[in-house]
């Protein structure tokens, strides 16, 4: 294994890293549960859970609850730590030493430094930790390809036309709202708060 690969551990710290401004908000993004970060990093949930345990015991990083964008109940969110985000920091900085082939959308190809090539990443819409993980474990990267935006979903075993019809309505019409009903109507199942007289 190339000794500049990352770890698991150090994938789940730069993917965090990524969210920093929401580590206290009232309302989290779903990338900074379990189970968002386990689908960022295309890695299972059981395996994520084992390496967020060690990633706490080590100290870098913190759980706390919250109430996560679309999810009807609050769940454990993660946060980086200060020595977390050190990591995060030493990480992204191995990004600078690499030289990497990108392939633009125009099929032309450049080989370039690890900075622009991160610039020209973020610049087509990948996000950072994403880029920083391409950067550090691919030596060619080709933009065109779907999954280099966002990592391939896990494989779900076939589900009735219902329940296809149900994720595909909540993907696109309950997900994009959802945090903004949490912080004008409060969290579940919270009593009302009574009409001022």
């Amino acid at each position: 294994m190339d000794p500049k690969t990352p770890t698991i551990g150090e994938r789940i710290v730069v993917h965090l890293s990524q969210y920093r401004r929401q580590g206290d908000a009232y309302v989290a993004p779903p990338e900074m549960s379990q189970g968002g970060i386990a689908t960022a990093l295309g890695i299972s949930r059981a395996h994520a859970a084992i390496e967020l345990k060690r990633a706490r015991e080590a100290g870098r990083v913190e759980v706390r609850m919250a109430h996560v964008t679309g999810a009807p109940t609050r769940r454990k969110v993660y946060r980086l730590t200060p020595k977390g985000e050190g990591l995060a920091r030493a990480v992204r900085n191995r990004v600078l030493g690499r030289i990497v082939e990108l392939v633009l959308p125009d099929g032309r190809a450049e080989v370039m430094p690890g900075l622009p090539a991160l610039q020209a990443l973020r610049r087509f819409g990948v996000a950072e930790g994403r880029a920083v993980l391409l950067l550090l474990s691919r030596t060619r990267i080709d933009v065109r390809q779907p999954n280099v935006r966002r990592p391939s979903p896990p494989q779900v075993s076939a589900r009735s036309p219902e329940a296809r019809a149900v994720l595909a309505f909540e993907r696109v019409f309950v997900r994009p709202v959802a945090w903004q009903l949490d912080v004008v109507l409060g969290p579940p199942h919270a009593p009302p708060i009574p009409a001022a007289a």
